[in-house]
């Protein structure tokens, strides 16, 4: 290093190869020296090495001057490792920095913990303040920590409206979902039709769809057609789709497209999941992607390098209860103002998992008309769980919810009891025919003996065992084999692979055979055949049992839910509803009565959200939104779950093997 020219004795080693040698020489000694100064932080390889990859030649400078950057820009650094690192370089424990860094870094996390998209100041300071503290052992002036709030708010580092407190991107999200609802509605053409011609045309679809419309949904179809932005809502069987593919018939049918040519149509339709979209594609016949796909979102959910607004006269968007805030803005921000959007979906399902309830604010902003569809149309003589469901929507759990049903079945059970349980009807119904792909678990949490891992390493021995001299593959967790089904844990358009699609492996490559040197994992995900290093692996984990966030959007025909008390902190009416909505043929119910029945009763806590008012300026239309009816009378509910009999009711054990058996007979 301190002579190169004395590769020039080297006679095999041209110019051009001494110069990139030695150039990769002070690379690797750079990066040693690197590594070595970082893990004197006490920072490991693994985010050292991430760390570099970020900052690359700026590393040391931003590392010993801006710390507390590396939790906005580092997977895997929390704010005690930077403070950590910041207390090792001379940062004092009530310096402005260190406040302001951890008041960031609690806005932030905060919002992502609880979806709120704001926090109340005196909840920011009150938990920032504990964070400061808990890290050094120390005591805080509160005033301090207040005026650095207030710098931070100056700057516009943060934003605030009174008392709320907002992490920049979500205050600006919120605000672009009003100003481009308003751009679409106000401005660029509009079409509207006379009652007749409308009715003349819808008369025609009915008779090439072979339905009949009600009053409701004929009058949700001509409203969708004649305004910008149109909101429809309604549970399963109430006849969305069939509402949708009457709206898109009308259209065509005004516009004069053929839709048998479907790559050529100024339609698109969009969902926030892979398996959401394909479902829109196999319910409408026509071609559906996600949203992200449609923005070019990859992995940095950046849509700036779009020059145009999506091309499309009618953008349909379903599952819009999915959609959080930053995604809402982003789609509207790129839409047309000569566009019209049709947003669907099912308010009383679990809202997005990032921040904020985008869908349900919007069902209560008067400016924007809607119809939420009631009537339960999609259900046989046999089936009940449609009706289980209105009525859970209700904060019902009715008089028959332990009976036996065709289609679903339930079995009192605690805890501890559950995996077996569990291993006894999987296998039942795998007896019955039932292939095992078809049957899916959902939980509400991954830890404990009912818990989404456990369950999935039970349901892997008894789906896909391993077999003797079998290759499988260790990662942290869990145990790869080829076959196993599999989750997608984030957004890949670049593979066309998405947040919540379902795959199974399909080839297991060890590390010494393949060109990167580390283990890999083929996986198909319909169709679609991906490779995963063994550094990709945080992509995916076992998806025989998933979690009932994770399972939105998509269907099943088994679906087995597990719900014990131990998940109380977790268990919300629409947590349940959106579980058992679900299930396409059989639901089967497993655990604590008692623990359904106070998850059927708590609504949760509304989330802290600001766009509903920041449309409170803005005059309603003529026409107020419309209004549903046909309502499902309430019962009154015959359980009442109280403080006192909570911890109280014991689970009981009676299954047995034909009880099992039952459930998957004709």
């Amino acid at each position: 290093m301190a002579d190169p020219s004395r590769l020039v004795t080297i006679n095999s080693l041209s110019a051009v190869n001494r110069e990139a040698f030695v150039s990769k020489l002070r690379q690797n000694y750079g990066t040693e020296m690197l590594l070595s100064k970082l893990a004197e932080y006490g920072i490991p390889n693994k985010l050292a090495l991430q760390i570099q990859d970020t900052y690359k030649e700026e590393t040391l400078e931003i590392v010993q001057k801006y710390p507390y950057q590396l939790v906005e820009d580092i997977q895997g650094i929390g704010f005690k490792i930077a403070d950590q690192l910041a207390q090792q370089l001379g940062i004092e424990s009530d310096a402005p920095e260190r406040f302001r860094a951890g008041l960031v870094h609690t806005l932030f996390s905060q919002s992502i913990e609880t979806g709120d998209t704001y926090i109340e100041a005196r909840d920011l300071l009150s938990h920032t303040i504990d964070l400061l503290e808990n890290a050094r052992q120390i005591e805080l002036d509160p005033a301090l920590v207040a005026d650095e709030l207030a710098h931070l708010i100056e700057e516009d580092k943060i934003q605030n409206v009174d008392t709320k407190i907002f992490e920049n991107s979500l205050y600006f999200a919120e605000e672009g979902i009003r100003s481009n609802l308003i751009r679409i509605l106000e401005k660029g053409k509009q079409e509207t039709f006379d009652a007749p011609k409308l009715e003349s045309i819808i008369e025609q679809v009915e008779q090439d769809l072979g339905i009949c419309y009600d009053y409701i949904q004929k009058k949700a179809i001509c409203d969708a057609i004649n305004h910008k932005v149109f909101i429809l809502t309604g549970g399963p069987g109430t006849g969305k789709t069939t509402v949708i593919n009457g709206i898109i018939a009308t259209y065509a049918a005004l516009h004069k497209l053929d839709l048998s040519k479907k790559q050529e149509l100024p339609i698109l339709l969009a969902a926030p999941t892979g398996r959401a979209a394909r479902r829109m594609n196999e319910l409408t016949g026509l071609p559906s992607a996600t949203i992200h796909r449609h923005l070019g979102i990859t992995g940095d959910d950046d849509t700036s390098h779009l020059d145009e607004y999506l091309d499309a006269d009618f953008i349909i968007v379903d599952e819009f209860s999915m959609v959080d805030t930053w995604l809402a803005n982003q789609l509207l921000s790129n839409i047309s103002s000569n566009s019209k959007i049709l947003i669907v979906g099912d308010a009383d399902q679990l809202p997005s998992v990032s921040p904020g309830q985008v869908l349900a604010d919007l069902l209560k902003i008067p400016l924007l008309p809607q119809t939420k569809l009631t009537k339960i149309y999609r259900q046989g003589e046999d089936s009940t769980i449609v009706t289980l469901a209105s009525q859970i929507q209700q904060g019902l759990l009715p008089a028959d919810f332990t009976e036996k049903k065709a289609d679903r079945s339930y079995f009192e059970a605690s805890g501890e009891y559950i995996p077996d349980m569990i291993k006894k009807i999987v296998a039942a119904a795998i007896r019955s025919g039932i292939p095992a792909q078809d049957v899916q678990v959902l939980a509400p949490m991954y830890r404990g003996p009912a818990g989404i891992d456990q369950i999935n390493q039970l349901m892997q021995d008894l789906i896909n065992p391993s077999e003797k001299d079998q290759l499988v593959f260790e990662a942290p967790d869990c145990q790869y084999r080829q076959g196993d089904k599999v989750i997608h844990l984030v957004n890949d358009a670049e593979s066309n692979v998405f947040n919540g699609d379902l795959g199974y492996i399909t080839d297991l490559l060890p590390g010494k055979y393949t060109d990167s040197k580390q283990d890999e994992l083929t996986i198909n995900f319909d169709g679609n055949e991906i490779v995963y290093q063994r550094s990709e692996w945080y992509k995916i984990r076992l998806a025989y049992a998933m979690s009932i966030h994770k399972s939105q959007g998509s269907e099943f025909p088994v679906v087995i839910l597990p719900i014990t008390k131990s998940s109380h902190r977790m268990l919300q009416r629409n947590l349940i509803y959106t579980a058992i909505t679900r299930a396409k043929s059989k639901l089967i119910l497993l655990g604590e009565k008692v623990a359904f029945d106070y998850a059927v009763k708590n609504t949760g806590t509304a989330r802290k959200t600001y766009l509903r008012e920041r449309f409170e300026d803005l005059q309603s239309p003529p026409e107020l939104a419309h209004s549903p009816v046909d309502r499902v009378e309430k019962a009154v509910g015959n359980y009442v779950l109280t403080e006192e009999n909570f911890l109280k009711i014991d689970s009981l054990i009676g299954l047995t093997e034909e009880d099992i058996h039952s459930i998957f007979s004709t």
